[in-house]
């Protein structure tokens, strides 16, 4: 049998690439693989990043194994724009996104003031945040007794185990 599905990726349509941007390099370290958009934009981009013209701005960036997230402020098969500027309120999607450890998320302050972490009995401390958009982040890291302690001394964790 072969592995007909090679790969994941998810396409969020943004209404600030500014703050989304922010969000998803800053917060997240993520670096960007691809982007596109005028030439103000591009001039913004790291350098050796492949880039290429359009109307609209996005980046795509790739997470280890393979996993794509690209946010963009405008797209081709999109034309209401109200996709691009409402907020999503829903929690009905989210995306899950493995990290080493909470610790540095939780320093930068991007879980807010009051941030809640879970420790689940299938072995992971989670934690839930929405990007400046709305969508709803999962931040997984497996559960250790030191990373524990750690994320402790910055967040109160509910422990479902």
């Amino acid at each position: 049998m072969s592995n007909l599905v090679t790969g994941m990726g998810v396409h969020i349509k943004v209404r600030s690439i500014t703050e989304s941007r922010a969000f998803y390099e800053d917060f997240l370290e993520l670096t960007p693989v691809f982007a596109y958009g005028d030439d103000i934009f591009l001039s913004s981009i790291p350098p050796g990043v492949p880039t290429a013209p359009e109307k609209y701005s996005g980046i795509t960036y790739e997470i280890p194994g393979g996993a794509k997230i690209e946010i963009a402020d405008g797209h081709i098969a999109v034309n209401e724009p109200k996709t691009f500027s409402d907020r999503i309120e829903s929690p009905k999607v989210s995306a899950m996104i493995n990290v080493a450890s909470l610790v540095p998320l939780l320093k930068k302050g991007i879980l807010g003031d009051n941030p809640k972490v879970t420790h689940y009995y299938w072995g992971t401390l989670e934690a839930v945040v929405r990007d400046p958009d709305g969508w709803v982040v999962v931040l997984i890291t497996p559960y250790s007794d030191a990373e524990l302690a750690e994320v402790s001394k910055l967040a109160k964790v509910h422990s479902l185990t």
